[in-house]
């Protein structure tokens, strides 16, 4: 009797194969994109951090009311490891990990298993969440919150099972994100599905009128510090609703877009690669967006086109906020797959053969696009000086050399300037075994290490030869610490 394609163990496996090697790849792609590559840190993750350092329940700026949740995220990693290269990246770590679930989870809700698991294994491993993942600043938290509240909301539409816990996290994302910039258009996105689709405005109005008071009032309650703080200062909800406050320049910025999107040939010149996505990437963008406008009756449909025609005049006034548009490509990338997939199965419904055989060139395609991702970002944050000059491994150099000399039981004094100083002074204030100054004493006292930075050196003179000189490759001025004993 002939075998069919369904006795072969591999294809009964083939989930729990897929699984198993995602689950595999994302943990080698989290250990190299969060210490390994770049391991070390940008302007912005310096900012963050101080901006998360300062939070504190007796005085509270208004302008901490944005990305309130990830700088409190960052303040409880600060308090249980320190002040760290890790500890820093690590809200986003575990936001993006999150984030990859939640995409894992809300295609399979959407579409088929075997298009989750082929959308999951490209948006891990393009130079896009590469970024956002070892990037300790808020950027990640709009892409955690749309796929989990996407994911929440179809839920609540979907399953009768745990109705109330499902409406609660939805209510929550929704509160969360308005702490986000450009995060009340995706509350207005979901809000715009559920008035204009016929199936979830039927479904709305199926729910019991108490508990929906009850949600809307709790939901009225966690806003109130972001209404205070809008009262206090009106650049909050400016920042949040990504309006510019500065000169607006609409070419530039369009231009900047089209080089961050579409510059293939162009060269990176900040921290953020050019293009954000890969030519494999952009191509099953374009095949699902082609579909998206095709077959635009579906609930999911409705959604995904509110937020992308909500997000692109945004993010045209706004060129910094590219990073928000990694869900909007995670669910077209999904779109694309699916197409060609069922295209392709379309041909030969019956010949499971020519089926098989259409997987090769997808496996080609796929493979092609993780390999190139993967070595993309690591090439370019290892190898590119324009874009390893917005890094500094400061940080890394001197708790490094901070922990040789405290074995001795030498009091350690770090000089830098006076920029510098606010950081290394709350790093200071999380690790004993150093004190930070910007002013450069006359002379090193006994039995006393004086690590002085590479801007103090070349500002001052100083009458002492250093007993050591601590270089690092990656920056363009390669001394970076001076040690005096």
């Amino acid at each position: 009797m002939p075998k069919h394609i369904t006795d072969y163990v591999i294809y009964r496996w083939r989930y729990i194969l897929g699984y198993l090697f995602v689950g595999i790849l994302v943990a080698l792609v989290v250990t190299t994109a969060s210490i390994y590559v770049p391991g070390a840190l940008r302007e912005g993750e310096i900012t963050a951090s101080l901006k998360s350092g300062a939070l504190s329940v007796e005085s509270i700026e208004p302008q901490m009311v944005i990305d309130l949740p990830y700088h409190i995220l960052q303040r409880f990693s600060f308090m249980l490891f320190g002040i760290s290269t890790l500890s820093i990246k690590l809200p986003s770590i575990i936001l993006g990990l999150l984030t990859v679930l939640g995409v894992f989870l809300l295609v399979r809700t959407w579409f088929r298993r075997n298009v989750a698991v082929l959308t999951t294994i490209v948006a891990v491993t393009s130079t896009q969440f590469l970024f956002l993942l070892q990037d300790g600043t808020p950027n990640i938290m709009f892409s955690f919150l749309t796929v989990w509240l996407l994911f929440a909301a179809t839920y609540v539409t979907r399953k009768k099972t745990f109705g109330t816990l499902w409406k609660a996290l939805t209510g929550v994302f929704m509160a969360t994100a308005l702490y986000t910039p450009l995060g009340v258009y995706l509350v207005i996105a979901v809000l715009t599905t559920t008035f204009f689709h016929p199936h979830i405005r039927h479904v709305i109005r199926r729910f019991s009128r108490p508990r929906l008071w009850i949600g809307v009032a709790l939901g009225i309650v966690s806003v109130i510090p972001l209404i205070y703080a809008s009262i206090v200062d009106y650049t909050v909800p400016l920042a949040l609703l990504g309006i510019p406050t500065g000169n607006l320049d609409i070419k530039h910025n369009l231009a900047t877009l089209f080089f961050d999107l579409f510059g293939f040939a162009s060269l990176s010149t900040n921290y953020l690669l050019r293009p954000v996505y890969s030519l494999g990437l952009v191509l099953l963008i374009a095949v699902g967006l082609y579909k998206l406008l095709t077959y635009k009756y579906t609930a999911r449909s409705y959604i995904t086109l509110s937020l992308g025609l909500i997000l692109i005049p945004l993010i045209i006034l706004n060129p910094e906020h590219v990073t928000h548009l990694f869900p909007l490509a995670c669910l077209m990338i999904a779109l694309g797959l699916a197409t060609l997939i069922t295209n392709w199965y379309k041909l030969f419904p019956r010949n499971p053969y020519a089926r098989v055989a259409g997987l090769i060139p997808l496996s080609i395609l796929v493979l092609g696009v993780i390999v190139s991702g993967v070595l993309r970002y690591i090439n370019s944050y290892i190898y590119s000086p324009e874009v390893l000059a917005h890094y500094s491994n400061d940080l890394r150099l001197v708790q490094r050399n901070i922990g040789l000399y405290t074995k001795a039981k030498q009091p350690v004094v770090l000089v830098t300037s006076s920029q510098q100083l606010p950081f290394y002074a709350m790093v200071a204030h999380h690790d004993k075994r150093f004190s930070a100054t910007s002013q450069l004493p006359a002379t090193v006292a006994p039995n006393t290490t004086l690590i002085v930075t590479n801007a103090v050196f070349h500002k001052t003179k100083f009458n002492h030869t250093p007993t050591l000189i601590i270089t690092n490759r990656f920056a363009a001025n390669a001394d970076r610490l001076y040690i005096y004993k």
